[in-house]
């Protein structure tokens, strides 16, 4: 996707202090009714919110009915399922063209989720704000249209048919369905434990929408953020999450066939913890869903820090716009997973937690890794490369009363031990998606790093050659996290 440049109003012969964020007061994903009281909400229509079986036309075929992102319904035809879903929302970008992608996308998003590839056709709804002068809806509604219908061409499908109304608020979204076989689409519940969770989108769309209209409304909560980060980084962090709204999950959705998903969700309006929970509950065998790094974008979890709990960035509940695929895969797929997709797409993907034996439910741990994330001038996603520090060398008698202290340490039954075994576990799966290569190299010398905790004495880390100093020092950080 080729990088847009701002939208100017005036260049459409609006007025420059136009902002399609004004004609609404709830923006994206945000809108989404709270999770709990969807639930109960939807207890009425008397359905089963999960997994199912139907015998249809001499078959066993599978059903999925309400909970997850799109109802999988058994045909009466040579097993065929019928696969559907609908999303809309209010916008949370001045962009009228890239609201109306950006609203594709996440639409589509609910078919990938499960697997699907081909889309057969595609509805759009339409709030017309009631608000909207006459050349502001005759100039904006075509901008939206506009972009919905590239983004659904460039998935491979089609508009045809939807809905408009006059709405006080400006609305847009749409409906996805398709018609598969059996093997055309992933049901979302075949996790087990030691498979990984990969994330194919960074998360803080709501941070930096948010923060682009503290910084052009000038109020007390952009003087509040303005200690940490600045206008510039504020403009790049709107933009790369404008970027990634747009992008198409289908890459995603084709290699899950490719390395055997065992089921997946897109993060949206209940944010990463909310749909990790939603999936967890989905799965047939007893597991549970651990969170280890949170891929962000660039300065948006240090936006969220300074602006307290007020979107739960960091704890996972903060909403989400047409977010990436959470993947369940199993652990010798991973990192092959990680590492075609960004030789198709150019874009990374990340390990982000693994699956273990629990009750169907989901958390983030006490520290989790923030991983910085930016889009590139050549419009490719990755994450920010981190800081490196000059190598440490540690006297011979240090070393000796690490290796003293080691017998003592294991011999210790405490929780910390077992969570730094959990931890060594996802940063040896990242590792092998970072550096493979290095596995095929000769071993080369090693230097002990003085441990910055007695938790940390359990392993002796290792500074491989120089090439590699780098990722060693990623590694690093992500262990210091979880101490």
């Amino acid at each position: 996707m080729a990088l847009r440049p701002k939208f100017d109003p005036q260049s459409h012969n609006l007025d420059k202090k136009f902002r399609l964020t004004k004609y609404t007061g709830l923006h994206g994903g945000g809108c989404k009714v709270p999770n709990d009281v969807l639930v109960k909400l939807l207890q009425e229509l008397g359905a089963n919110p999960y997994h199912d079986e139907q015998y249809m036309g001499g078959m066993i075929m599978p059903r999925l009915g309400i909970g997850l992102d799109c109802c999988v319904i058994p045909l009466r035809f040579g097993g065929l399922s019928l696969l559907q879903t609908t999303d809309f929302f209010y916008p949370l970008i001045d962009d009228p063209y890239m609201m109306g992608k950006i609203a594709c996308a996440n639409v589509l998003s609910d078919l990938y989720a499960i697997g699907v590839t081909e889309c057969d056709n595609m509805l759009m709804l339409l709030g017309v704000s009631s608000k909207f002068t006459e050349k502001e809806r005759d100039t904006v509604i075509p901008l939206m249209i506009h972009g919905f219908k590239d983004s659904a061409e460039e998935a491979g499908t089609s508009i045809n048919g939807g809905q408009t109304v006059l709405n006080p608020w400006c609305l847009i979204g749409g409906v996805a369905t398709t018609v598969c076989q059996q093997n055309e689409f992933i049901m979302p519940d075949n996790a087990v434990p030691g498979d990984v969770l990969v994330l194919t989108k960074p998360l803080g769309t709501q941070v930096a929408c948010n923060s682009h209209q503290w910084l052009e409304q000038r109020n007390d909560k952009w003087n509040r953020i303005k200690l940490v980060v600045s206008e510039d980084e504020v403009e790049k962090a709107y933009h790369d999450a404008m970027f990634n709204m747009a992008r198409l999950n289908r890459t995603a959705a084709q290699l899950m066939h490719t390395f055997n998903s065992h089921g997946a969700t897109d993060v949206t309006g209940f944010g990463i913890l909310g749909h990790a929970a939603n999936l967890a509950k989905q799965q047939r065998s007893e597991v549970n869903f651990v969170i280890h790094n949170l891929p962000c974008i660039a300065k948006m979890a240090a936006i969220a820090k300074a602006c307290g709990n007020m979107f739960g960035l960091l704890q996972g509940t903060s909403a989400e716009t047409s977010g990436g695929l959470l993947i369940c895969l199993p652990r010798e797929q991973a990192a092959k997973f990680c590492a075609e997709i960004k030789k198709v797409e150019g874009n990374q993907a990340w390990i982000i937690g693994i699956v273990e034996a629990g009750n169907r439910t989901a958390r983030i741990i006490e520290k989790p890794r923030v991983i910085e994330v930016q889009t590139l001038e050549d419009g490719t996603v990755q994450s920010v490369p981190p800081t490196s520090t000059p190598r440490r060398t540690i006297k011979p008698s240090v070393i000796e009363q690490q290796k003293a202290m080691l017998p003592e340490i294991q011999t210790q039954p405490n929780n910390n031990l077992q969570q730094h075994q959990q931890t060594q576990q996802v940063t040896n799966i990242i590792h092998s998606v970072q550096q493979p290569q290095v596995m095929q190299q000769q071993a080369p010398s090693v230097t002990l790093l003085t441990p910055v905790t007695m938790h940390e004495q359990v392993q002796q880390v290792i500074v491989q050659d120089p090439q590699q100093y780098q990722h060693h020092q990623q590694m690093q950080q992500f262990q210091n996290h979880h101490q």
